[in-house]
């Protein structure tokens, strides 16, 4: 694959303070997701080359559970259990305290904005479902890097 945006993460794809190397996923598998969470539709590019360069281990910080699969299930009973839909496709790659980082399928950025979802935090009342973190994809990466790299906490 062609790495286009995902250049800082493709040079720092083992981080001398982390334990293990970034390890990615093959194309197939990539493929396999999109028909499963994108109806078969391509995702954003900045993602696929997330996933092709870390979709299964990335040792910037991101939170996989059991796995990105896993963590797209999990996203997805969370919803349920507390009886919220997400009505567009989306995709987590990252979570913690059962708030999810997501980006939305049908956006046409090729680098594409990133959204909270925080299921049982908005069945509280405490905060909206869905609201923006304010980082696009690449960016976040990055900026996950940088703090692995220095040692910076979340």
């Amino acid at each position: 694959m062609n790495i286009k945006i995902m250049k800082n993460l493709e040079q720092n794809l083992y981080i001398k303070n982390t334990v293990s190397k970034s390890q990615g996923l093959e194309i197939g598998e990539i493929m396999n997701l999109e028909t499963n969470y994108n109806k078969g539709n391509s995702f954003p590019k900045a993602l696929k080359e997330f996933l092709y360069l870390a979709g299964y281990n990335f040792n910037g910080g991101f939170d996989y559970i059991e796995g990105i699969e896993e963590l797209q299930e999990m996203a997805k009973e969370e919803l349920s259990q507390v009886g919220e839909n997400i009505e567009r496709p989306f995709f987590a790659f990252d979570v913690y305290n059962s708030q999810y980082s997501v980006i939305f399928l049908d956006e046409d950025d090729e680098d594409p904005k990133v959204y909270l979802v925080s299921p049982f935090l908005a069945k509280g009342g405490k905060v909206p479902l869905i609201k923006l973190n304010g980082f696009i994809f690449s960016d976040l990466v990055n900026e996950s890097i940088r703090r692995v790299k220095n040692n910076i906490p979340f």
